[in-house]
């Protein structure tokens, strides 16, 4: 049986790294999320699909949001705010967790807490001089394992350097938007 620190098949990961390095038809990957609202401030995204080195790959997960009573919506779900901080958390947890692995560390536990705090007259408009999102955000990385501090620091910058939402969340991103309008 292979061995597999972290539940990662190392091997696996280092061909399929060596496969986006070596050929051009291999380095992509999309995603696709379509939300529909269901309600009040309640919206349902669905996960049906995403492309891997140009083959496209089924889905189906359904991702709920929705605010707290006091925001003025249903108190069914995370918030939007809130879904935006764990998909921060699980790619972070995704980066440690392989990475680790690649580097012979195992993890025997890992924890990550995210927080940040919003200035609400952005949001609602009432100033327009304040940014409606983040001005900072804080995360704190809790890892048991027994490798040695100086390894754990190692795998602490090349996480930084390589989570694609740390990267989407410290860099601008070009946003691109339609409106597409249907008559009621």
């Amino acid at each position: 049986m292979q061995h597999k620190p972290n539940g990662i098949d190392v091997a696996a990961l280092q061909q399929f790294a060596k496969g986006v390095a070596e050929h051009e038809g291999q380095r992509h990957a999309s995603f696709n999320v379509k939300t529909r609202w269901d309600g009040q401030t309640r919206s349902v995204a669905k996960v049906s699909r995403y492309s891997l080195a140009g083959v496209e790959h089924s889905r189906d997960f359904e991702i709920v949001a929705d605010e707290p009573n006091e925001l003025l919506g249903g108190n069914s779900a995370p918030n939007p705010q809130e879904l935006l901080m764990a998909a921060l958390n699980a790619c972070l947890t995704v980066g440690y967790v392989v990475n680790a692995a690649a580097m012979g560390i195992t993890v025997h536990d890992l924890e990550i807490e995210t927080d940040g705090e919003l200035d609400l007259r952005g949001f609602l408009g009432i100033d327009a001089n304040i940014n409606p999102g983040y001005d900072e955000v804080r995360y704190v990385v809790r890892l048991k394992t027994d490798a040695p501090r100086e390894k754990l620091e190692e795998l602490h910058a090349v996480v930084t350097k390589t989570s694609v939402n740390l990267a989407n969340f410290a860099r601008p991103i070009r946003m691109v938007s339609t409106l597409e309008t249907v008559a009621a």
